[in-house]
């Protein structure tokens, strides 16, 4: 599956947040008076830009609160600071491109399905073991799923599916070959349970639990 990322770069890299400020004449998550990068000045000086920035602050405000702890703060911070980059790297200074970037970046904040997003490993990556890859399936709803024997991506792939995260944080698909799996997510884990023939399943995903790793990122390559 090719993953596009969520983003393609707000202001300068956050801590823990963003602070507001009406000093400037078109509010954003930071103070337009201190502006110094090219994105950060034509952010202040696109009103809808800035708005859009300010509201990208505030649905990740809200996202940092969806797991209380575990490793989803450091997790989301991390993968936000790569959208900074990212956004700033790529739309520099061009109004267009930063607000296609904070409406789809937006979109992919306000997911119900984002609280699942992460990495999780299963036994010692990069030496051995594998690793599970959850998305949203953003606007849509629905979690991507992709599992690959480490160190990468790159023709590794084990297992591919999609599906919707119940109450209960489960997500189960069927593949072509009529095989049934079922993921059960919790704050920081996945379980993969799943048809018990070595057709259906390799080997290697048997009794398998992921742990999610906080600074690492399912739209990395690595």
């Amino acid at each position: 599956m090719v993953r596009v990322a969520p983003w393609v770069g707000l202001a300068a890299l956050i801590s823990l947040g963003w602070t507001a400020s009406t000093s400037a004449a078109h509010a954003a998550s930071f103070d337009c008076a201190k502006a110094g990068t090219p994105t950060e000045k034509a952010i202040c000086k696109d009103p809808a830009v800035s708005k859009l920035d300010e509201e990208v602050a505030a649905a990740f405000k809200a996202a940092q609160a969806f797991w209380p702890a575990g490793n989803w703060k450091t997790y989301i911070l991390t993968e936000q600071r790569n959208w900074l980059r990212d956004r700033n790297g790529i739309c520099k200074a061009d109004a267009a491109c930063l607000k296609d970037d904070y409406e789809r970046r937006l979109i992919y904040l306000k997911s119900p399905d984002l609280k699942w997003t992460g990495r999780y490993v299963a036994g010692q990556c990069p030496k051995d073991g594998i690793f599970l890859d959850a998305t949203p399936r953003y606007p849509k709803v629905g979690v991507d799923v992709d599992i690959y024997i480490c160190p990468n991506s790159s023709g590794n792939m084990l297992l591919q599916g999609w599906g919707k995260v119940d109450a209960a944080g489960r997500l189960s698909w069927q593949d072509e070959a009529g095989c049934l799996y079922t993921l059960t997510f919790t704050q920081d884990t996945v379980t993969l349970s799943g048809s018990e023939t070595g057709v259906c399943k390799p080997p290697m995903l048997d009794a398998r639990i992921f742990r999610r790793d906080p600074a690492k990122s399912p739209f990395l390559q690595d």
